[in-house]
């Protein structure tokens, strides 16, 4: 009966992002993914007659909970790395916030079905080689290293921003491994089994795969600006950068038992009961929401690009025209972005000068993610339109608007977009125009903003 629902489910989602039907399209990502969470944790139970993980309150609450809090780490360490950020999430904070926690209370549980995924089709079994030998000095070693590899992150980003991707988990393992040796990866390789180290991997890059496919199809959505790597994508991910999902797994799966074995978090290996909390679970919580209510905050400043266009966001229209606009079916920028200009100043019955304003704003507002407050600026230095934007270089049009930005009523400094946040828009713009505009775009033009 779970797994029928989960079904529905996930094939009602499909469904109603092809309609538009919100808030399905912003939230895509989420009505997705959790169905296929149900799916695999229902195909582990009846292989292998292992309890189901996304069963039990304390368990649930701990996996999701906890998950959304790890997650808010790497969110924290963007920050500083500027890897990625968001796109056209809701414009209600309230209705934001809880979304994003949605989302990231999948991660944990994601890498943890993943991985009793490939043990139940036999992935692993096998994988084995001669007992390591791992002393304390050892345990030492590795987390010497993994610090190295952050500072080394958050020292030079723009260099060494892949070592985000495997040094936490060199941090957190060894006290798992001293606390606790069986949930700990190292002590897995100190025994030589290598089958959970590799399951965790291989189902860390499966579940990247799904992740950046479904956040491709989805309206609110991140958008990736890796050094170097801007080019060529899958999804909206750098082939390389799938490599970073399997080390990611690992830390996951770490990370959330550092918890367990500090006696916070319930663990997610059956048969196992966490050690007693000397500090107690209450205070963590605790001390986990300031944090989380902190991030989120840091998120609106750093990483959180744009949100959900409205009509009456646009600046030239009139509310007698919006008005029209939504009784003639374009309550949604997004469909105005596909209307052409002439259908729509009969269907509405405006003028064409104003449908044509109309449309070239809903299209520069919904490429790649620029929004309503970019677009506006955009607008104060003569940029109104998809083609104007294409004429235009990374450099020349950054300084341009942080020109115009310098004098904000809150007086702050802006943050967004970044230099390559523009490089993106104006690839996209040029993609748009390519039969009116063609301009070969070179590594050099993101140099000129530095």
């Amino acid at each position: 009966m779970l797994a029928a629902a989960a079904l529905v489910t996930l094939s009602a989602g499909w469904v109603l992002l092809a309609l538009g039907v919100e808030p399905v399209p912003t939230w895509f990502y989420v009505v997705t993914w959790y169905p296929i969470l149900v799916l695999a944790d229902e195909f582990v139970h009846a292989a292998t007659g292992q309890g189901r993980l996304l069963r039990g309150p304390r368990r649930v609450a701990s996996l999701f909970g906890w998950s959304a809090t790890i997650w808010l780490v790497f969110e924290v360490a963007n920050f500083r790395l500027q890897n990625w950020y968001y796109v056209f999430l809701p414009a209600a904070g309230v209705e934001r916030w809880i979304g994003i926690l949605v989302s990231f209370a999948t991660v944990v549980p994601a890498v943890v079905l993943a991985e009793r995924t490939l043990a139940a089709v036999g992935v692993g079994r096998a994988w084995r080689t001669r007992p390591l030998a791992f002393d304390p000095r050892h345990r030492l070693g590795v987390m010497l290293l993994g610090a190295i590899g952050l500072g080394l992150t958050f020292v030079w980003p723009r260099v060494f921003f892949p070592l985000t991707w495997g040094a936490v988990w060199l941090v957190a393992d060894p006290v798992v491994h001293r606390r606790h040796p069986q949930w700990s990866l190292l002590a897995d390789a100190e025994r030589g089994d290598w089958g959970r180290i590799g399951r965790l991997m291989l189902g860390g890059l499966g579940i990247g795969v799904l992740w950046e496919g479904l956040n491709f199809f989805a309206r609110g959505q991140w958008i990736y600006t890796v050094p170097w790597l801007e080019y060529v994508k899958v999804f909206e991910m750098p082939p390389l950068g799938f490599l970073g999902f399997p080390f990611f797994a690992l830390e996951a799966w770490a990370l959330y038992h550092l918890l367990c074995s500090l006696g916070l978090a319930t663990p997610a290996v059956a048969g196992t009961s966490p050690p007693r909390s000397h500090g107690g679970r209450q205070a963590s919580w605790l001390a986990a929401a300031v944090f989380v209510v902190a991030a989120l905050a840091g998120m609106e400043r750093w990483t959180i690009s744009s949100t959900t266009p409205r009509l009456r966001d646009a600046p030239d229209l009139t509310a007698a025209e919006v008005q029209q606009l939504r009784e003639s079916g374009y309550s949604s920028v997004f469909r105005l972005a596909a209307a052409a200009a002439p259908a729509l100043a009969e269907r509405a019955g405006v003028k064409p000068s104003v449908a044509m304003q109309a449309t070239d704003w809903a299209r520069l507002v919904t490429l790649r993610g620029i929004g309503s407050a970019h677009a506006q600026t955009l607008a104060t230095i003569g940029v109104r339109t998809v083609c104007s934007l294409a004429r235009q270089t990374a450099g020349g049009l950054w300084n341009a608007l942080r020109a115009a930005q310098e004098h904000r009523r809150d007086g702050r400094s802006p943050v967004r977009p970044v230099p390559a946040e523009v490089q993106i828009w104006i690839a996209a713009a040029r993609r748009e125009c390519a039969d009116r505009y063609t301009v070969p775009i070179s590594n050099a033009t993101i140099a000129e903003a530095h």
